[in-house]
């Protein structure tokens, strides 16, 4: 009785949808489950071999006591912050700005066109790609940029970019501000198609300025998607690679071993897979917490 019981409300659910939302939930059933294997799989394999020694013996938490105390995971933390409060103010400024400015001055919709256009440019260029442009750019001896700074006279000798803590910052910084500020605005333009057309005609009338049509019409509407870049920035500040080890390697010194690079270097320089898992593990964690936080914020969309 009781299976007959709890079997029937499942039949009557499913019997009570629609023919297209049956097709709908069996179209969205292998992607999800694809995507539920490519998430789940790594993940339950790296708690798993954070929780080994390299004899592949269990160990509970001991790589993670390891990974909290190694004298390298502090540099690594600050310079990671270092460069998120560089690229991560800038991008999401610089893409609002670029947004804003496109809205209210661009009327020509062959020319957004053109500019959307170039916004994807950056964005679908593979990192590694990137990261040796840059390197033709920023390199000593060869480097365009230092090259034209002298030819104009700007300066009087060469820029050795990569060999200071402040010009490889600023190099690693600069790479990723050029590849990333089109997403945030190309994100922040789609959403202020969103906003009603009569708000903001309603505001001009009464005279309202610039700022005030940003704080009180378009900031509303565009606070969740705000939210959201943010949330994505931070993961890719996290796990940025490609373009800082093909411009860097991590260097000079430590300045730009960011902790995507030093979990590389756990890993696979010291042949200590267990506690780059346990740091992998534990900077999951902090991204779901941060995504908790971030989702209890959306709801506040509109005052």
């Amino acid at each position: 009785m009781v299976r007959a019981g709890s079997a029937g409300p499942r039949r009557g659910r499913w019997s009570g949808l629609t023919r297209e939302e049956r097709l709908g939930y069996r179209l969205l059933l292998p992607p999800l489950a694809i995507l539920v294997i490519v998430v789940t799989y790594p993940f339950v394999l790296a708690v798993a071999q954070s929780l080994q020694g390299r004899d592949g013996a269990f160990v509970g938490l001991t790589n993670y006591g390891r990974a909290v105390s190694s004298p390298g995971l502090g540099g690594a933390i600050v310079a990671t912050a270092t460069y998120a409060a560089i690229v991560l103010p800038t991008q999401i400024l610089g893409g609002l700005g670029l947004a804003l400015l496109v809205e209210r001055v661009v009327r020509s919709t062959v020319l957004r066109a053109v500019l959307y256009a170039l916004a994807i440019v950056p964005i679908v260029i593979p990192p590694v790609a990137v990261g040796v442009i840059a390197r033709l750019l920023y390199g000593p001896n060869y480097g365009a940029l230092s090259y034209i700074l002298e030819s104009v006279g700007l300066v009087q000798k060469e820029i050795l970019w990569l060999s200071t803590p402040l010009g490889a910052m600023f190099a690693v910084a600069s790479v990723d501000i050029w590849q990333w500020t089109p997403f945030v605005y190309l994100v922040l333009f789609a959403g202020l198609q969103t906003v009603p057309r009569e708000s903001v005609e309603a505001a001009q009338v009464d005279g309202a300025t610039g700022w005030d049509r940003f704080r009180h019409i378009e900031l509303p509407y565009l606070r969740p998607l705000l939210l959201l870049v943010l949330f994505f920035r931070i993961a890719d500040v996290l796990r940025v690679f490609d373009h800082v080890f093909v411009l860097t390697g991590g260097g000079p010194g430590s300045t730009t071993q960011f902790l995507s690079l030093y979990i590389y270097r756990i890993a696979f320089k010291f042949s200590d897979a267990s506690q780059a898992a346990a740091l992998a593990v534990m900077v999951m964690i902090v991204m779901t917490i941060g995504y908790s936080i971030i989702t209890r914020l959306l709801p506040l969309e509109r005052d």
